[in-house]
């Protein structure tokens, strides 16, 4: 199901959209300084509309910011081509099923685009020219890149890959780009280096939402994302090749940043960080690691946007569906767990994070056991991960309340609770002792809790003492209540 045709490309039909359905609220005279920062987290809390700063302090009417796009299932369904009234469990079971039927639309290029109406270059590249915020408190810096896509080619395959690194201005024309070791974006660059050769680089900072939701979702490799987002729209996403660096840069973007990263020695990169990141801490505060761009040209549109999806403190989040928890529901059932009905995540980036939920219909003496050991240490869930808990399916996972009843009445603390050591996860767990912290890589252990009632004398379990979902819904229509 697409949204308005071919308009993926352009992130002002989305926001016409939002509109419509008065998904969008627009606010005036907002401060870089905080402000902004401080009105995107309450307006998640609330569950609120997406928010477009116009007339910011110390800057021209028209040079905007669009925040929390994906803070509403709603929202986020729609950029995921899904229907419109599904939530919860639902909704991301369905963007599994669509995700099975995933097949590339590769983009297309064009000769020109609203991206090239305006462009700065050389001497007269200046960053501050853009309301970019303070997202936080004790942020180390203002970041432009939050909800950004970074564009990089692989020098020797020539593959090119969108990533979501964060990206901090480090002066007029200077931005640190936080591509961890191991993302595609550093691979590209490493490669570069290694022959010598700085690495071009453009870094996407307003654009349509499937350009950064493809940037931001966890994809096998040898997948590139542009052809993701346009499978995301239903049609292709159409491109300008920079004659600068030959990147395809987004026709319909509303400002690129164009550079290069070159070589550096271990130790020279300045201090990047700290940033309230996604476990809702300040992490990572890094000096001589994360590489430096020389922005030498800028592209914008007239009256730009910027696209700002700050990570919030959980249960917030800057997309309001765990869409990582439906990777590990593909690769739990993909290892033979059976009946597996569900599996959220409480705190999650791309992963499904350090609290997942796994509902099951048992069906063999052992089966939740086991499915705490495969959550454990499948890809999606073993990367950020910490306590696995799995429920029956009667448990609405998306409510913990429920979860929370489950564990405390289900779980037998001297059975049903295992503890796994020394699994691979992510820097920015803040529980990581410091003397454990390491460039060779990070493990934590994991807390495994069967919250399931006991297999073995299940039919003598009491009863569940509440009206079942569906004879409530009947006197709530009966009653209107």
């Amino acid at each position: 199901m697409s949204r308005l045709s071919n308009s993926g490309n352009d992130l002002r039909a989305f926001m016409g959209e939002l509109e419509e359905t008065g998904e969008l609220r627009t606010v005036n005279g907002a401060d870089w300084n905080l402000e902004i920062g401080a009105l995107a987290e309450i307006g998640a809390e609330q569950n609120g509309p997406a928010l477009l700063f116009d007339e910011i302090k110390g800057y021209p009417k028209g040079f905007r910011i669009l925040c929390n796009i994906f803070a509403g299932q709603k929202r986020t369904g729609m950029t995921l081509g899904l229907p419109r009234e599904l939530s919860g469990v639902a909704l991301l079971n369905a963007w599994r099923s669509r995700l099975r039927d995933f097949r590339p639309v590769p983009p297309k290029t064009v000769a020109s685009g609203p991206l090239l109406d305006n462009s700065i270059e050389g001497d007269a590249v200046d960053l501050d020219k853009f309301p970019t915020p303070l997202w936080h408190e004790k942020d180390g810096g203002r970041y432009i890149g939050t909800g950004d896509a970074v564009i990089t080619r692989d020098p020797e395959t020539g593959a090119v890959n969108l990533g979501t690194y964060r990206c901090m201005i480090q002066g007029r024309n200077r931005i640190s780009v936080k591509m961890n070791k191991g993302k595609h974006g550093r691979l590209a660059m490493q490669k570069y280096h290694a022959m010598g050769k700085p690495c071009p680089i453009a870094v996407s900072v307003g654009h349509a939402p499937e350009l950064f939701m493809a940037a931001a979702l966890p994809m096998p490799p040898g997948v590139e994302e542009y052809g993701v987002a346009g499978w995301l729209c239903d049609a292709p996403i159409e491109v300008v090749e920079s004659p600068a660096t030959g990147l395809p840069l987004p026709a319909f973007g509303e400002i690129v940043l164009e550079g290069e990263v070159a070589p550096y020695n271990d130790g020279e990169p300045p201090r990047e960080g700290p940033f309230g990141e996604w476990p809702g801490y300040y992490a990572d505060t890094t000096v001589g690691e994360v590489p430096v761009m020389e922005v030498k040209r800028i592209y914008y549109r007239n009256d730009p946007i910027m696209l700002g999806a700050p990570p919030l403190k959980p249960p917030n989040n800057f997309i309001a569906l765990p869409l990582g928890a439906a990777v590990l529901w593909d690769q739990l059932e993909r290892a033979g767990i059976p009946e597996v009905k569900g599996v959220w995540g409480y705190v999650y980036g791309s992963q499904s994070g350090p609290f997942t939920v796994v509902a099951i219909r048992q069906a063999y003496a052992g089966h939740s056991k086991q499915s705490l050991l495969v959550a454990s240490g499948a890809r999606a869930g073993a990367y950020g991960g910490k306590f696995v808990v799995v429920v029956d399916d009667d448990i609405d996972i998306t409510n913990l309340n429920d979860v929370i009843w489950a564990v405390a009445t289900r779980c037998n603390a001297r059975e049903g609770i295992d503890l796994v050591k020394n699994v691979w996860t992510s820097p920015a767990d803040p529980a990581i002792p410091p003397d454990e912290r390491s460039p060779r890589g990070y493990t934590s252990d994991r807390v495994l809790i069967d919250a399931c009632r006991p297999y073995r004398w299940m039919d003598e379990f009491p009863e569940v003492n509440s009206f079942p979902a569906d004879v409530k819904e009947q006197y709530r229509k009966k009653w209107n209540f």
